[in-house]
């Protein structure tokens, strides 16, 4: 399981975009310094309350300089052709790859926003198609030293992509899925799909992963398949020294989980192509119980809490999670990360290397002891036994004529 600290500068009122990107920023080198894979953060535009990431491809390699080993995932691009040309894209993610190191990954999408959609004068039915065709000329700009591109929305002629990336084939490339028919599309393609978020539960994540391996086994994959089934907890993570100060933190997260998914059933009604978005209307964000326990869209609670929920993540077969830290105090999102850096991730990481109670050791050792000093006793007879034949051999060569000449 890879563990993935997601983003995107929510910023609370009083304060300023200025202090809260110095926040992140801290906020980015702890979770490499306590363990963390990767950070993520959206490409989020004119939005109000919930996200201030408005540029990732600056802030990323502001935090490339600063850090060695922690990977970073746009997460994620949206490929309307209006806010992103998808050549664009793949010139800045190649050179992301080479000021990295090689520690970049493209997550895209088909934004989830009327705000943004609105402002850049984006028609909600043509963003499936735009995203679709500029997945492909990304992967043909990174895959061909000359590629070209002739579609509905592109039409680009043979040309050569200029840097080169470093990572081979490319950088990784994953899909945001928000339904069935996207999530087979992503295996299709052999690209990860990014999973859940739209708060539908543990069975409506395990029906899609589901679907993903067997769209993957069966597809025919004309690139390097980059498969990879990564969990977005879009509600939060909030790890505490207790589940009851956790939960009391968490609460507040509700706020920004309905601005966030305010335009989910305009979009539904614009156009089919955001035809499941709507069912954000069946669930009651009021239940704070189904959100925290349930909804696959939170993870909240101290360590050992967390590692139980981050368990029905690892059971389902993810390979990832994307979990948004943010909306809180810095403070508290610091000490969230330490905490769960410090005792959740090891669990799965190196569960050998996690030093357990005393009592806990002194039981297992107890609970072994049977079992050894029956192996024991069992060695010992077999040991006499043994003795007594080779006793009675050498007692008899030398009672025997023939052995003694």
């Amino acid at each position: 399981m890879r563990f993935i600290l997601f983003s995107e500068g929510e910023t609370q009122p009083g304060h300023t975009h200025a202090q809260r990107y110095r926040e992140l920023i801290d906020e980015v080198i702890l979770a490499e310094k306590v363990g963390f894979d990767a950070f993520g953060c959206s490409e989020q535009h004119v939005a109000i309350g919930t996200a201030a990431t408005s540029a990732p491809e600056v802030i990323f390699p502001y935090l490339m300089a600063l850090t060695s080993r922690i990977q970073f995932i746009h997460l994620i691009t949206p490929l309307p052709l209006r806010i992103n040309h998808a050549l664009r894209v793949a010139e800045r993610l190649a050179t992301e790859d080479i000021l990295s190191n090689g520690r970049v990954a493209l997550g895209v999408g088909r934004g989830n926003t009327t705000l943004a959609l609105r402002a850049f004068e984006v028609s909600p039915e043509e963003t499936k198609s735009q995203q679709m065709e500029g997945i492909e000329v990304i992967r043909r700009a990174l895959s061909n030293d000359i590629f070209s591109f002739v579609g509905e929305h592109y039409k680009i002629p043979p040309r050569s992509l200029v840097p080169k990336h470093v990572q081979q084939p490319y950088p990784p490339i994953l899909m945001a899925t928000g339904s069935m028919d996207s999530v087979a599309a992503a295996a299709r393609m052999g690209i990860g799909a990014m999973m859940g978020g739209g708060y539908g539960g543990f069975g409506s994540l395990q029906r899609m992963a589901d679907l993903y391996d067997k769209e993957l086994a069966s597809a025919q994959h004309v690139y390097p398949v980059q498969a990879q089934k990564v969990a977005v907890v879009s509600g939060g993570m909030h790890c505490a020294e207790t589940t009851e100060e956790a939960e009391r933190w968490a609460t507040t997260l509700t706020d920004s989980v309905l601005l966030s998914i305010d335009a989910y059933e305009r979009l539904s009604k614009l156009s089919a192509d955001y035809g499941s978005m709507g069912k954000v209307g069946n669930i009651d964000f009021r239940n704070q119980r189904y959100l925290f326990d349930e909804s696959a869209s939170f993870i909240v609670g101290n360590p050992k809490a967390c590692i139980a929920q981050v368990q029905r993540f690892v059971d389902i077969g993810l390979d990832a999670i994307a979990m948004r830290v943010d909306g809180l105090p810095h403070k508290e999102l610091m000490k969230s990360i330490e905490l769960f850096g410090n005792y959740v991730i090891p669990t799965f990481k190196n569960p050998r290397s996690v030093v357990r109670r005393s009592d806990e050791i002194l039981a297992d050792i107890r609970t072994a002891r049977p079992a050894h000093y029956a192996e024991r006793e069992a060695y010992e007879r077999a040991a006499k036994k043994n003795g007594e034949a080779a006793a009675k051999k050498a007692d008899e060569s030398v009672r025997d004529p023939a052995a003694l000449a």
